[in-house]
């Protein structure tokens, strides 16, 4: 339970008055959540070092919410499902927890909600990008398309585009829970060597695009995209700038956890693009030198040469112009075993490359800039501009391949 008097401190924090219960309250209130309460793992890592006492380590709402207005602290799942049914019970709403699957049974939660003669599932857990009738059918978000069906325990959910990396669908449970056992199965969420006790995640929903740190590394993942930004440590500041977090407290939990260096140097933006055909397929459309000098002919003259190691260098111009200047050299090599193209232009690298998701097949182009490019986390435009041109890439891919 939250203490009464708590509940305009929490309303205040999140930035929402305080209105009748009711389907269109309960989206902004599930809006303003998963926009001002980070998702992170920084705050179970220091409570699993305090606490001793196995029963008292989840964060119960009242913890949770003290930390947040605090620290601006958060949670993971479980922790975020509780705090958010407690605050959302206080205001008038009929809800209750259920369980539910993401990689094995009971290892996930959310909250279902009687509001306005409908049910809704209110999965701040995952999190989910929308709030989502337990019906069939789409639901339009600007991260991704979700859809929801009918499961024997329950409903399935599914995101059908947006960036595929990570868990894609999950499942919802529909059977009551009892209070002592969604609290055993937040308790045993505390066993050692689990993936948020041993690594320091945090993550944050932001109109059109989600902001996420995890292995030294802040992404920025929009519907087509994905950018990655390396961060030099230390991180804690910087992290805490970005996210709205108290450093110390992700100190205390990176002392605990550790710290790894990112796995890349520069910066880097992945668009991202599906299609029908097999990854075979796709890359015969541009895999070859014969047919990437065709691919590439359709923006002006291009013409290759063959190095060793089966390398080639091509010359790209525009079309009637004799001005060398104009000219673009890049050096491509295939790599046909990884079914990718990596593009040299100077000190430029890109490539493109095909990646299968759940027997999915995707089209990716992607750009490594030069340095971690910090300030693309400050200009969201120039960074949609740099993916909308990688976009561009991989239509006129798609349409070479759907001939």
């Amino acid at each position: 339970m939250i203490p009464p008097d708590r509940i305009e401190e929490i309303l205040e924090a999140l930035e929402i008055d305080r209105a009748d219960p009711s389907p269109g309250y309960l989206e902004a209130l599930f809006s303003r959540f998963n926009q001002r309460v980070l998702f992170e793992s920084a705050s179970k890592i220091v409570r699993d070092s305090e606490i001793a006492d196995p029963a008292e380590k989840p964060r119960w709402p009242e913890v949770f919410w003290a930390d947040h207005i605090d620290s601006g602290a958060g949670g993971t799942c479980f922790a975020r499902v509780a705090a958010f049914r407690a605050l959302i019970a206080a205001l008038g709403f009929d809800c209750r927890p259920v369980l539910g699957r993401v990689q094995e049974d009971f290892d996930h939660a959310a909250v279902l909600v009687e509001s306005g003669g409908e049910r809704w599932i209110c999965d701040v857990g995952f999190p989910l990008p929308a709030l989502l009738p337990t019906r069939e059918g789409e639901t339009e978000t600007a991260s991704s398309t979700v859809a929801v069906a009918r499961a024997p325990r329950g409903f399935s959910v599914e995101l059908l585009d947006g960036v595929p990396e990570g868990p894609r669908s999950l499942e919802i449970f529909e059977a009551d829970v009892p209070e002592e056992e969604f609290r055993a199965k937040w308790r045993s969420t505390f066993q050692r060597r689990t993936k948020f006790l041993t690594s320091v995640s945090i993550r944050v929903e932001r109109p059109g695009r989600n902001v996420s740190f995890a292995a030294g590394e802040i992404r920025v993942d929009d519907r087509h995209s994905r950018t990655r930004i390396p961060l030099a440590a230390p991180r804690a500041a910087a992290l805490g700038e970005q996210f709205g977090v108290d450093a110390g407290l992700l100190d205390r939990a990176f002392s605990l956890a550790g710290d790894p260096e990112p796995s890349i140097s520069a910066a880097e933006i992945t668009a991202y693009l599906e299609t029908a055909a097999s990854p075979r397929d796709a890359f015969s459309a541009i895999g070859t030198r014969e047919a990437y000098i065709e691919f590439q002919s359709g923006a002006g003259r291009a013409a290759a040469e063959e190095l060793s190691g089966g390398e080639w260098r091509v010359r790209l111009s525009p079309e009637e112009t004799k001005d060398e200047s104009a000219v673009v050299e890049e050096t491509v090599t295939p790599d046909p075993e990884a079914l990718g193209l990596r593009i040299r232009r100077g000190a430029q690298e890109s490539a493109y490359e095909i990646s299968v998701r759940n027997g999915r097949t995707f089209l990716l182009r992607r750009l490594v800039l030069s340095g971690p490019r910090l300030d693309l986390l400050r200009n969201d435009s120039l960074r949609g501009r740099l993916a909308g041109s990688l976009a561009v890439d991989l239509l006129a891919w798609a349409r070479r391949i759907g001939r």
